[in-house]
């Protein structure tokens, strides 16, 4: 293993833009379709797995139209 000192620093830069669409995407919306999965379902479990795949489907269809 090496030394501290030889190690080199690393330094990673996280758009602003890219923790604005996580946020929007994975908390707002994912929130929201699990609110209405939760009603049309009556069952966490489902609700939970549907908002999730959900969530998936609408980031992975912006993804294909670049939006």
């Amino acid at each position: 293993m090496k030394p501290a000192s030889e190690s080199p620093f690393q330094v990673y830069v996280v758009e602003m833009s890219s923790i604005k669409k996580f946020i929007l995407l994975e908390i707002g919306l994912g929130s929201l379709i699990y609110n209405l999965w939760l009603v049309v379902l009556h069952n966490a479990l489902l609700a939970g797995s549907s908002g999730w795949v959900t969530t998936e489907v609408i980031k992975r269809a912006l993804k294909l139209f670049k939006l």
